[in-house]
């Protein structure tokens, strides 16, 4: 006979339950990957821009030119702190997905250990009838080996 684990079925749910919650932890890993380089790309060009203006305040230009600048750099400053929030969100989604992930894995380890004790209990309890059942063979033989010996020992005697 063969273990079954009465909560099998939990113990599936649980392990699908726990695998959709690392699939969306990946999912939030690669969107907050993917705003923190949105983020940088957007701090380099603002870099980039700002260099660029300082080199054209150094030269000889139009007042238009800079103030074009200027608010092309206003408008990186704008966008820059737009990503930042978009990143600190992904990192919070994040951080729940993992929370979720952690719980799902707990929730199932209970009902792997809980599966682990019952068939400890029942290798325990299948070891012990095969010991009983070994048991009544070996008194069996003995007593039809006692049996013959005895009427072995009656017929020589008679």
């Amino acid at each position: 006979m063969s273990f079954k684990f009465r909560l099998q079925r939990i113990l599936e749910l649980k392990e699908q339950h726990e695998q959709a919650r690392a699939r969306e932890l990946a999912a939030a890993r690669d969107v907050a990957e993917q705003a923190a380089s949105a983020k940088d790309a957007l701090a380099a060009l603002r870099a980039n821009s700002h260099a660029q203006m300082h080199d054209v305040a150094r030269s000889e230009t139009r007042v238009g030119h800079l103030h074009q600048l200027g608010t092309v750099l206003a408008s990186l400053d704008e966008r820059l702190v737009v990503a930042v929030d978009v990143c600190k969100q992904a990192d919070d989604g994040v951080h729940k997905a993992q929370l979720t992930l952690e719980e799902a894995a707990r929730d199932r380890r209970v009902l792997d250990r809980l599966k682990e004790r019952h068939t400890d209990v029942w290798r325990a309890e299948e070891s012990a009838r095969d010991r009983v059942q070994m048991d009544e063979v070996a008194l069996t033989q003995f007593a039809r080996k006692q049996e013959k010996k005895n009427s072995r020992s009656a017929e020589n005697a008679g």
